[in-house]
Protein backbone atom coordinates (compact mmCIF):
# COMPACT_ATOMS: atom_id res chain seq x y z
CA UNK A 1 0.00 0.00 0.00
CA UNK A 2 1.33 3.57 -0.45
CA UNK A 3 2.32 5.34 2.65
CA UNK A 4 1.19 8.97 0.65
CA UNK A 5 -2.40 8.43 0.20
CA UNK A 6 -2.45 5.92 3.17
CA UNK A 7 -1.09 9.05 5.74
CA UNK A 8 -2.28 11.93 4.24
CA UNK A 9 -4.96 13.14 6.78
CA UNK A 10 -2.04 12.94 9.67
CA UNK A 11 -1.08 16.00 11.30
CA UNK A 12 2.46 16.66 12.21
CA UNK A 13 0.79 17.56 15.94
CA UNK A 14 -0.42 14.05 16.18
CA UNK A 15 -4.31 15.37 15.25
CA UNK A 16 -4.88 13.56 12.28
CA UNK A 17 -5.70 10.16 11.55
CA UNK A 18 -5.80 7.24 10.60
CA UNK A 19 -2.98 6.44 13.21
CA UNK A 20 -2.32 9.49 14.95
CA UNK A 21 1.11 9.95 13.91
CA UNK A 22 3.44 12.86 14.76
CA UNK A 23 6.03 15.08 12.23
CA UNK A 24 8.90 11.95 12.93
CA UNK A 25 6.27 9.15 11.44
CA UNK A 26 4.60 10.73 8.77
CA UNK A 27 6.06 10.09 5.16
CA UNK A 28 6.89 13.73 3.73
CA UNK A 29 5.26 12.10 0.40
CA UNK A 30 1.81 12.24 2.83
CA UNK A 31 2.64 15.78 4.24
CA UNK A 32 2.62 17.25 0.57
CA UNK A 33 -0.22 15.13 -0.42
CA UNK A 34 -1.53 16.67 2.60
CA UNK A 35 -1.00 20.11 1.82
CA UNK A 36 -2.07 19.68 -1.42
CA UNK A 37 -5.35 17.99 -0.56
CA UNK A 38 -6.00 20.93 2.49
CA UNK A 39 -5.69 23.58 -0.92
CA UNK A 40 -7.77 21.92 -3.31
CA UNK A 41 -10.23 22.10 -0.16
CA UNK A 42 -10.39 25.35 0.19
CA UNK A 43 -9.86 26.84 -2.97
CA UNK A 44 -12.49 24.64 -5.24
CA UNK A 45 -16.11 25.79 -5.13
CA UNK A 46 -18.56 23.15 -4.10
CA UNK A 47 -22.33 23.35 -3.92
CA UNK A 48 -22.27 24.01 -0.17
CA UNK A 49 -19.88 26.89 -0.45
CA UNK A 50 -18.46 29.60 -2.74
CA UNK A 51 -14.96 29.89 -3.48
CA UNK A 52 -11.84 31.49 -2.48
CA UNK A 53 -8.95 32.88 -4.18
CA UNK A 54 -5.86 32.05 -4.32
CA UNK A 55 -4.02 34.06 -1.44
CA UNK A 56 -7.04 33.82 1.00
CA UNK A 57 -6.19 30.09 0.94
CA UNK A 58 -2.61 29.98 1.29
CA UNK A 59 -3.51 32.54 4.11
CA UNK A 60 -5.62 29.93 5.57
CA UNK A 61 -3.13 27.20 5.19
CA UNK A 62 -0.41 29.31 6.53
CA UNK A 63 -2.57 29.16 10.42
CA UNK A 64 -1.97 25.27 10.37
CA UNK A 65 2.08 25.73 9.83
CA UNK A 66 2.17 27.04 13.73
CA UNK A 67 1.28 25.03 16.56
CA UNK A 68 -1.93 26.72 17.99
CA UNK A 69 -1.61 28.21 20.65
CA UNK A 70 -4.73 26.56 22.45
CA UNK A 71 -2.99 23.23 21.73
CA UNK A 72 0.03 24.68 23.73
CA UNK A 73 -1.66 25.77 26.55
CA UNK A 74 -3.67 22.54 27.23
CA UNK A 75 -0.81 20.39 26.35
CA UNK A 76 2.58 21.75 28.11
CA UNK A 77 4.37 18.30 27.98
CA UNK A 78 2.85 17.60 24.68
CA UNK A 79 6.50 16.77 23.25
CA UNK A 80 5.09 17.47 19.66
CA UNK A 81 3.21 20.74 20.50
CA UNK A 82 6.20 22.55 18.87
CA UNK A 83 4.61 21.56 15.34
CA UNK A 84 1.43 22.87 13.42
CA UNK A 85 -0.97 20.65 11.51
CA UNK A 86 0.79 20.88 7.71
CA UNK A 87 4.57 20.64 6.93
CA UNK A 88 6.23 24.04 6.28
CA UNK A 89 8.27 22.29 3.49
CA UNK A 90 5.52 21.00 1.61
CA UNK A 91 3.66 24.04 1.68
CA UNK A 92 6.67 25.95 0.41
CA UNK A 93 6.49 23.68 -2.53
CA UNK A 94 2.33 24.85 -2.86
CA UNK A 95 3.47 27.96 -3.21
CA UNK A 96 5.96 27.51 -5.52
CA UNK A 97 3.25 25.33 -7.96
CA UNK A 98 0.63 28.15 -7.28
CA UNK A 99 3.13 31.02 -8.20
CA UNK A 100 3.69 28.80 -11.32
CA UNK A 101 0.30 27.83 -12.23
CA UNK A 102 -0.67 31.55 -11.88
CA UNK A 103 1.87 32.91 -14.01
CA UNK A 104 1.07 30.17 -16.55
CA UNK A 105 -2.58 31.67 -16.14
CA UNK A 106 -1.48 35.19 -16.97
CA UNK A 107 0.45 33.68 -20.10
CA UNK A 108 -2.55 31.79 -21.54
CA UNK A 109 -4.85 35.28 -20.76
CA UNK A 110 -2.37 37.60 -22.33
CA UNK A 111 -2.52 35.13 -25.51
CA UNK A 112 -5.81 35.59 -26.12
CA UNK A 113 -5.78 39.35 -25.31
CA UNK A 114 -3.55 39.64 -28.36
CA UNK A 115 -6.13 37.93 -29.91
CA UNK A 116 -8.71 39.87 -28.86
CA UNK A 117 -6.86 42.65 -29.92
CA UNK A 118 -6.26 41.87 -33.20
CA UNK A 119 -9.92 40.87 -33.86
CA UNK A 120 -10.65 44.98 -32.68
CA UNK A 121 -8.09 45.99 -34.69
CA UNK A 122 -9.82 44.26 -37.78
CA UNK A 123 -13.28 45.51 -36.81
CA UNK A 124 -11.94 49.06 -36.85
CA UNK A 125 -10.41 48.71 -40.14
CA UNK A 126 -14.29 47.58 -41.63
CA UNK A 127 -15.63 50.19 -39.73
CA UNK A 128 -13.29 52.94 -41.75
CA UNK A 129 -13.64 50.59 -44.99
CA UNK A 130 -17.57 51.46 -44.81
CA UNK A 131 -17.16 55.45 -43.87
CA UNK A 132 -15.17 55.27 -46.92
CA UNK A 133 -17.82 53.61 -49.06
CA UNK A 134 -20.47 56.22 -47.16
CA UNK A 135 -18.32 59.28 -48.71
CA UNK A 136 -17.53 57.48 -51.89
CA UNK A 137 -18.87 59.49 -54.60
CA UNK A 138 -18.86 56.99 -57.41
CA UNK A 139 -20.91 53.80 -57.04
CA UNK A 140 -18.00 51.74 -58.31
CA UNK A 141 -15.87 53.11 -55.31
CA UNK A 142 -18.51 52.51 -52.94
CA UNK A 143 -18.91 48.33 -54.07
CA UNK A 144 -14.63 48.19 -54.18
CA UNK A 145 -15.14 49.30 -50.27
CA UNK A 146 -18.27 46.88 -49.53
CA UNK A 147 -16.47 44.10 -51.09
CA UNK A 148 -13.32 44.90 -48.91
CA UNK A 149 -15.31 44.48 -46.08
CA UNK A 150 -16.55 41.35 -46.84
CA UNK A 151 -12.86 39.87 -47.27
CA UNK A 152 -12.40 41.06 -43.42
CA UNK A 153 -15.61 39.32 -42.43
CA UNK A 154 -14.81 36.04 -40.05
CA UNK A 155 -17.71 33.29 -40.23
CA UNK A 156 -21.46 35.01 -38.49
CA UNK A 157 -20.06 38.42 -39.29
CA UNK A 158 -22.15 40.68 -41.64
CA UNK A 159 -22.77 44.78 -42.22
CA UNK A 160 -25.66 44.03 -39.81
CA UNK A 161 -23.52 42.90 -37.33
CA UNK A 162 -20.09 43.19 -37.37
CA UNK A 163 -20.65 46.41 -34.99
CA UNK A 164 -21.92 44.20 -32.20
CA UNK A 165 -19.66 41.99 -32.86
CA UNK A 166 -17.02 44.60 -32.37
CA UNK A 167 -18.24 45.93 -28.83
CA UNK A 168 -18.22 42.01 -27.56
CA UNK A 169 -14.87 41.87 -28.35
CA UNK A 170 -13.77 44.97 -26.69
CA UNK A 171 -15.51 44.41 -23.65
CA UNK A 172 -13.90 40.76 -23.03
CA UNK A 173 -10.86 42.89 -23.71
CA UNK A 174 -11.31 44.94 -20.84
CA UNK A 175 -12.46 42.14 -18.74
CA UNK A 176 -9.03 39.95 -19.44
CA UNK A 177 -7.19 42.43 -18.88
CA UNK A 178 -8.91 42.90 -15.36
CA UNK A 179 -8.23 39.30 -15.08
CA UNK A 180 -4.11 39.64 -15.64
CA UNK A 181 -4.45 42.57 -13.41
CA UNK A 182 -5.83 40.41 -10.55
CA UNK A 183 -3.59 37.26 -10.96
CA UNK A 184 -0.69 39.99 -10.94
CA UNK A 185 -2.05 41.27 -7.59
CA UNK A 186 -2.22 37.81 -6.40
CA UNK A 187 0.95 36.60 -6.84
CA UNK A 188 2.27 39.86 -5.07
CA UNK A 189 0.17 38.56 -2.64
CA UNK A 190 1.31 35.40 -2.29
CA UNK A 191 4.75 36.18 -2.50
CA UNK A 192 4.23 38.48 0.43
CA UNK A 193 3.16 35.34 2.64
CA UNK A 194 5.83 33.03 1.78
Amino acid sequence: MQVGPLYHHENLDGSGYPAGLTKKDIPFYAQVIHVADVFDAIVSKRQYKTHINISETLKVILKDVEPSRKSLALDALNTESKYGKISEKALKALFKVVIDDTNYEISCTMEYVNYLKDQVKRLKSIEKYEEKADKAKRAKDRVYYREYMKLLFQPGESFDNYRQVAIEYSEALQERKKVIDRLYKEIEIIKKLK
